[in-house]
C-alpha cells in the first residue's frame, strides 16, 4: 500500500503578482518598479522589465 505524500503546498498570499515573463513573485506592496502617471500606475518586474499590471486611478469626486 502505497502512503500519501504529507508534504503540503500552500498556495501564495492573495495578494501575489506574477510575472507573466520571467515567473517573478511578489506581494502587491512588494518589489514591483512602480511608475505613476496621471490616470494610473504601472507595476513593473524588477527582474525582466515587463509590465505586470497597470492600475487605474480614480480622482476624487469634487464637492
Amino acid at each position: 500500500m502505497d502512503t500519501p505524500s504529507t508534504r503540503t503546498s500552500r498556495p501564495p498570499p492573495k495578494d501575489t503578482l506574477f510575472c507573466p515573463e520571467c515567473g517573478h513573485a511578489a506581494p502587491a506592496g512588494g518589489d514591483w518598479v512602480v511608475e505613476e502617471r496621471p490616470h494610473c500606475e504601472t507595476l513593473t518586474c524588477p527582474d525582466c522589465d515587463a509590465t505586470v499590471t497597470v492600475r487605474g486611478r480614480h480622482r476624487p469626486v469634487p464637492a
